[in-house]
């Protein structure tokens, strides 16, 4: 009966004891780069023994999705179960590691606060001998030999005490020094562990011995992505638009993608792939609300300066240690993007309503667009959350200091719904959080150019370049270095999401066009009538053109639009200009020749009722 009762469990101890465990090494082969994270393709080749065989694939991200987790194998095997699992030990070495550190730290804090003490204590040591030079008091008299002694006590004394504060002062100078270098061995280990601290389990069963059996392993990875950088060139208004397209890779997974097959896809597995659906909609009546924004983010460690005015966001990024080179600043849900330079800081041209996400070694923050101004602190990240490979590679270098680049053959897929571009040749892209950054192709572009000038507002002549079937292009939105007659003027943004049939990149103002908007006092006045003003305005736009070669530009001006019946305007001129009647916007369409000018003049009388002030200019 006692047999019986335990012969499960000797069973089952014997079932346990016939697995076997074996680890194995694995290759990535190729990386699908999207917008937020990546697919990861490894293979592998294994030898295993009949029976139950425990396969540990080591070397995994920890910022594996266990959902997309596959793992095919070929052979006469079968694959019983797939599993993904933290490898503790590993990260036990590593806390241990930094948590030794940490206490010297402590210790050292603890001895910079008793010198600090010992500070105060000279301090008031000293303040206490200061107020009393008067030995004795006013009415006690001293024998010479005593006020002697007692001169010669105060100043040996307050010798020593400027020598002990002076020693205690060095202390903490060296005590501060050398927990700055205890902090930058802290930031320095979390951004060159040497491993990552995940494995894949594949547990298989097999009738016979295999040799060389073939494992495909495919997994999706967050902390990695890329976004799209341009330098657009025009060399004058008679020559098509240049557009270099570039990819700017970075990933923090904690594995190292060491010269792969990759692609850059346009994809986001991350968003949402079910359309919405319309529900009823039900009028009730209720209190009016004030409109809130769900994305402004109040929480600490994000500091704005005013309101948002124009595109044009900058700032810096920093943590407990100062400011952070190299961190990513990403337009979320978009290819718009920049990294922070050697002081931290970052300038970005962003769309309207954006959000940025702000990461570095682990830590990230989003904050939604609402000032010129945005400085983010960000959070050192945990141990347990940061996994970096630390590795030098040489690299092509950018001129004018922009970054890496390496130059790459790319093939452009097309699928359903999104836009991979294959590079043809193998690719590094290393765990550290830097950028990486891939030519993937030149457009040369038709465009056709047009000057725009509203001189009301603004005597300058803006160059603007429209482009037909750019959607043909298969572009993503991105900052633009611009560049006109090899000069350069400055950084624009490709914003796709807002462009129509014809995409319009604006580069900037040329000098070389004058425009100059004048009020002619000769033919401006003012009259009182017997129950009425009357107002006469007049203005002079000049237009010079003096560029070597012919040009055509838009000139807009307004008259003034009644609101009241009361107000009456009469005598418009505006010296053949065309003029939409709904908005009283005047265009001018010149074609000017190498040094020619035009004179364009708009006039207007206005009547209202005496009492009453317009403003007209």
């Amino acid at each position: 009966m006692n047999i019986l009762k335990f012969l499960p469990i000797f069973i089952f101890s014997i079932s346990i004891a016939q697995i076997k465990t074996k680890t194995v090494e694995s290759k990535i082969e190729k990386i699908i780069v999207f917008t937020e994270g990546a697919q990861v393709s490894r293979k592998a080749t294994a030898n295993f023994e009949k029976g139950k065989t425990e396969l540990v694939f080591q070397g995994i991200s920890p910022f594996l999705d266990k959902e997309s987790l596959k793992v095919k194998g070929k052979g006469d095997f079968t694959i019983l179960s797939v599993i993904n699992q933290s490898n503790f030990l590993l990260s036990q070495e590593k806390r241990d590691e930094v948590q030794k550190i940490e206490k010297k730290k402590r210790d050292f804090l603890a001895q910079k606060s008793l010198e600090n003490n010992v500070l105060k204590i000279l301090n008031n040591e000293e303040t206490i001998l200061s107020k009393n030079q008067e030995i004795g008091g006013n009415n006690n008299g001293l024998k010479t030999v005593d006020l002697k002694d007692a001169v010669n006590f105060h100043r040996e004394r307050l010798i020593s005490l400027v020598k002990e504060r002076t020693i205690a002062e060095d202390k903490i100078v060296k005590i501060d020094s050398v927990i700055n270098t205890l902090d930058l061995q802290l930031k320095a280990l979390n951004n060159s562990l040497e491993n990552a601290t995940s494995e894949i389990i594949v547990t298989i069963s097999s009738s016979k011995f295999i040799s060389n059996a073939e494992f495909n392993i495919d997994y999706y990875v967050s902390k990695a992505g890329w976004f799209a950088n341009y330098d657009l060139r025009v060399k004058d208004i008679n020559s098509p638009v240049d557009l270099q397209f570039r990819a700017n890779v970075f990933q923090q997974t904690g594995e190292n993608w060491k010269d792969v097959a990759m692609s850059i896809s346009n994809g986001n597995p991350t968003e949402n792939s079910i359309a919405p659906e319309l529900s009823p909609w039900y009028l009730k009546y209720g209190y009016q609300a004030l409109a809130t924004n769900n994305y402004y983010n109040q929480e600490s460690g994000i500091k704005t300066y005013g309101p948002l005015v124009g595109n044009k966001v900058t700032g810096i990024v920093s943590d407990e240690l100062g400011p952070i080179a190299g961190a990513n600043v990403v337009v979320k849900g978009t290819t718009i993007g920049t990294t922070t330079d050697f002081d931290g800081q970052y300038s970005l041209s962003v769309p309207k309503n954006a959000i940025l996400e702000i990461s570095y070694v682990g830590s990230k923050k989003e904050v939604y667009v609402n000032s010129n101004r945005i400085d983010v602190v960000l959070e050192s990240a945990k141990l347990e959350e940061v996994v970096v490979v630390a590795y030098s590679a040489k690299r092509k270098k950018r001129n004018k200091g922009e970054g890496d680049s390496i130059e790459l053959e790319t093939e452009i897929n097309y699928q359903p719904t999104t836009v991979t571009y294959d590079i043809k040749n193998p690719f590094t892209v290393m765990s550290d959080g830097k950028i990486y950054t891939a030519e993937i192709i030149n457009y040369e572009i038709p465009a056709t150019y047009e000057y725009l000038s509203v001189p009301k507002i603004d005597p300058s002549a803006y160059l603007t370049a429209k482009i037909t079937d750019w959607q043909e292009l298969n572009l993503s939105s991105g900052e633009m270095n611009l560049y006109f007659e090899d000069a350069y003027l400055g950084k624009s943004l490709l914003d796709l999401n807002s462009a129509t049939d014809t995409l319009s990149v604006s580069l900037g103002k040329d000098k070389g066009i004058y425009v100059g908007r004048k009020k002619l006092k000769e033919f401006s006045s003012k009259k009182f009538l017997s129950n009425a003003k009357r107002e006469a305005r007049a203005f002079e736009t000049i237009v010079k053109n003096n560029k070597p070669y012919p040009i055509e530009i838009k000139i807009l001006d307004q008259l003034p639009i009644s609101t009241n019946k009361e107000i009456v305007i009469e005598d418009e001129e505006y010296s053949g200009g065309k003029l939409e009647e709904k908005t009283k916007i005047i265009t001018w369409d010149l074609k000017l020749d190498s040094k020619e000018s035009r004179n364009l003049q708009t006039k207007y009388i206005v009547k209202y009722p005496k009492g009453k002030y317009i403003h007209l200019e």
